[in-house]
């Protein structure tokens, strides 16, 4: 999606009008004598600039709030190894489910590792407490990919699978920023489209 890299600023042609409104209509302002008259210089383009710079605002502003709830398909990322899930994979688990449910979105759930699935001997006790927490949320069904022992970085593999399954939304926690799991910077490169990063 190309609206993940779309940011909302302020229209330049905004401060072209401020200058001559200051220099030019200063003196008038300062005179005790303010009149009509002297309002009726005031430049009538200013106020239909700025109404149209606010269309353009709000429609950028609903565009942005559509994108985060207008969405069908949602990547959950599990990048830690804990069988329990650390705290913030649980509590982006709940999120994703909520949100999910709320909105009537899938889920896919991406476990991401360096090493071999053979290299953990409580993989599957993970993948049961994954079940388990996203259950608990009220959502029982979701697709479930393992990308194990790739040697790629789990920020390029998050960015990849969000790609290649044109999903919606990303859930994940800022403990995975924290834990040097994935990079924040690359994030915003490598990521198609919204990101919900949950504090911890």
């Amino acid at each position: 999606m190309a609206f993940a890299h779309c940011f909302l600023t302020l229209p330049t042609h905004t401060s072209n009008f401020t200058r001559p409104f200051l220099s030019s209509y200063t003196n008038s302002f300062s005179s005790p004598n303010l009149n009509t008259r002297t309002l009726s210089n005031f430049p009538k383009n200013l106020s239909i600039a700025h109404k149209a710079s606010v269309k353009a605002q709000a429609s950028e502003a609903s565009a942005a709030a559509d994108a985060f709830t207008n969405f069908k398909h949602v990547l959950l990322p599990i990048t830690d190894r804990n069988p329990y899930l650390s705290e913030g994979s649980r509590q982006a688990a709940a999120t994703a489910a909520a949100m999910a449910k709320k909105y009537g979105a899938d889920i896919t759930v991406v476990v991401i590792d360096e090493k071999e699935k053979e290299a953990y001997p409580e993989h599957e006790t993970q993948l049961a407490s994954i079940r388990w927490h996203l259950s608990e949320g009220g959502y029982q069904e979701f697709k479930l990919l393992e990308r194990l022992g790739e040697g790629s970085k789990p920020t390029a593999i998050i960015g990849e699978v969000a790609d290649d399954m044109n999903l919606d939304m990303v859930i994940m926690s800022m403990e995975a920023i924290h834990s040097k799991h994935v990079d924040a910077n690359l994030l915003a490169e490598f990521i198609p489209c919204p990101v919900l990063l949950l504090p911890l």
